[in-house]
């Protein structure tokens, strides 16, 4: 499978809307596999506290700790060309999560901007390189809206997030609720006004996300991945996790000489 590209009318949706929906990104097979293996993460994670994780929603983070079910993907040709394109080659993986979101007749979580107070008062020109941003595979089927929908609002990310916010279950101007399949994916930047819709279905929406930034940003779930992790991928895999090899300082955060090679080797 040739990996996806950027083309000039997602470009132009990128920087004007500040997002975009992948149809078909993985196969239903590959959704179906992927389900199959979150279900058995979050089944491990429910234990814990079966009240707590039975309802509502919740976030399973580090989860390529947790797996490697999910290491394809990291570099899927169905999304990997198209956040190269945006994003260029000098990147990491800040994180990854599991999202789970079970019935309720409100929403599931508030309008929101990613990675705290700080990171919100960044706003890059849309023409930029961004900082960072999510990648999210849905697993499972949204066909209609108040079903744990991904909401979001075109275009905030170049407006600046109210002070106050919103309240809970109250929608800005402008909001929308995307339907998707399993194995569709969305890509959206951090400074994206998004939430959570209630989800009125009978059904558990499951999906992953990976969380990618400038290779100089700090990770976001982790500090330093395990040897046992990085030693079951590839070496572009490991790259993206932020292995730098044994011999290397921090200054190879910003410009490591081998990344072109590392990063692009293999892709068609």
């Amino acid at each position: 499978m040739s990996s996806r590209s950027l083309t000039k009318a997602m470009r132009q949706q990128w920087q004007e809307e500040g997002y975009l929906l992948i149809k078909g990104a993985l196969t239903r097979q590959e959704a179906g596999t992927c389900l199959a293996e979150a279900d058995r993460v979050v089944e491990e994670y429910r234990k814990a506290d079966v009240a707590r994780f039975s309802r509502g929603a919740f976030t399973i983070i580090q989860v390529l700790e947790r797996t490697g079910a999910f290491d394809p993907l990291m570099d899927h040709p169905g999304t990997f060309g198209v956040i190269l394109d945006l994003m260029g080659p000098y990147l990491q993986i800040m994180g990854s999560q599991i999202y789970v979101r079970h019935p309720s007749d409100e929403a599931l979580q508030s309008w929101h901007t990613d990675a705290g107070p700080s990171l919100r008062q960044i706003r890059v020109d849309p023409t930029s390189l961004p900082l960072q941003f999510k990648v999210q595979f849905f697993l499972t089927d949204i066909p209609e809206p108040d079903r744990a929908n991904f909401c979001l609002v075109p275009g905030s990310h170049r407006r600046e997030f109210p002070e106050t916010g919103f309240p809970k279950g109250e929608n800005p101007p402008g909001a929308i609720q995307l339907c998707a399949e399993a194995g569709d994916a969305v890509i959206f930047p951090y400074a994206l006004w998004h939430s959570v819709a209630c989800n009125r279905s009978q059904n558990v929406r499951r999906s992953v996300i990976f969380r990618y930034g400038q290779m100089w940003c700090r990770p976001y779930d982790y500090e330093k991945v395990a040897a046992e992790v990085l030693a079951r991928m590839t070496p572009r895999r490991r790259r993206l996790m932020g292995d730098l090899g044994e011999s290397y300082t921090a200054t190879d955060y910003y410009k490591p000489k081998d990344q072109i090679e590392v990063i692009m080797g293999g892709l068609s």
